[in-house]
C-alpha cells in the first residue's frame, strides 16, 4: 500500500528543566522492569510513567493539540528506555523513524551529569537524499519499489558512513527534544553499562492536529 503524502513540518525543538523533580523520574527509570521486542529498537520499560500535568506541560510546550495520549506501554507512550554502550546489552544507536510518522516524538534525559554528544542527531541518508520515512513519491523519484527503498535504510541503519547528520540536539538532564516521528533520527551515542551508569530516557509519542500547530 502506498504511504500517504507527509502531513508535518519538520522541526528540532529542545526545552531544559522538564520535569519538577527529576531524580524522582530518574530513580523510578532505574527501578523499571525492561524488554527488548523483536520489532522495535531498544530496552524499554514495561510500564508507562505519566506525571499529573504532563499531557498539558508537552502540548504547551509543542505548540501544537495533542489528539491521542495512549496509555499502552507497546505504544511506547511515556515508556522508559535504557541505551548501554558497553556490557552485555550494549547496543549501537541506528538511524530509524518511528510510526506513525506523522506523530510527535519527545524524548526526556533522565541520566544526570552524562557527556552533550549522549544527545540525539538527524540523518540523511547519503544515496538517496532522504531524511525522512519514504512515501510513494520518493520511491518514483528513486525507480526502485517503496518497500525495497525501507529495507535499503534499515540495512544501511548502522553503518554510520552511509549518513549524513543534519542537526544535533545535545545531552542534557531533564532537557526535552522533540521532532515529528517521521524524521531519520537516533541517539548520537549510549553511555555506561548498567541502569546505575547507562543512559537511561523516556519517551512520549502522541498523535496531534498539525494544522493546530503555531509554527
Amino acid at each position: 500500500m502506498a504511504s500517504p503524502a507527509r502531513r508535518y513540518r519538520r522541526f528540532l525543538l529542545v526545552s531544559d528543566d522538564f520535569y519538577r523533580d527529576p531524580m524522582a523520574v530518574y530513580r523510578l527509570a532505574r527501578e523499571s522492569r525492561y524488554e527488548e521486542p523483536e520489532n522495535a529498537t531498544g530496552h524499554h520499560s514495561l510500564s508507562v510513567h505519566h506525571e499529573r500535568g504532563a499531557r498539558a506541560r508537552l502540548s504547551r510546550l509543542l505548540g501544537v493539540r495533542i489528539t491521542r495520549w495512549d496509555t499502552d506501554p507497546d505504544d511506547y507512550n511515556g515508556v522508559f528506555y535504557q541505551g548501554f554502550a558497553a556490557g552485555a546489552r550494549h547496543e549501537v544507536p541506528g538511524v530509524h523513524f518511528d510510526h506513525p510518522p506523522d506523530d510527535i516524538t519527545a524524548v526526556v534525559y533522565l541520566t544526570p551529569g552524562l557527556p552533550p554528544d549522549c544527545g540525539t542527531s538527524l540523518w540523511m541518508h547519503r544515496a538517496t537524499g532522504l531524511a525522512d520515512a519514504p512515501i510513494a513519491a520518493d520511491a518514483r523519484r528513486l525507480g526502485c519499489p517503496l518497500a525495497e527503498l525501507r529495507e535499503r535504510l534499515e540495512r544501511d541503519a548502522y553503518r554510520r558512513e552511509r549518513w549524513v547528520e543534519i542537526d544535533r540536539a545535545g545531552y542534557r538532564f531533564n532537557r526535552l527534544v522533540a521532532y515529528p516521528s517521521g524524521v531519520l533520527h537516533s541517539a548520537t551515542r549510549h553511555w555506561g553499562d548498567s541502569p546505575a551508569n547507562g543512559r537511561l530516557y523516556q519517551t512520549f509519542r502522541v498523535g496531534v492536529d498539525w494544522a493546530s500547530g503555531r509554527w
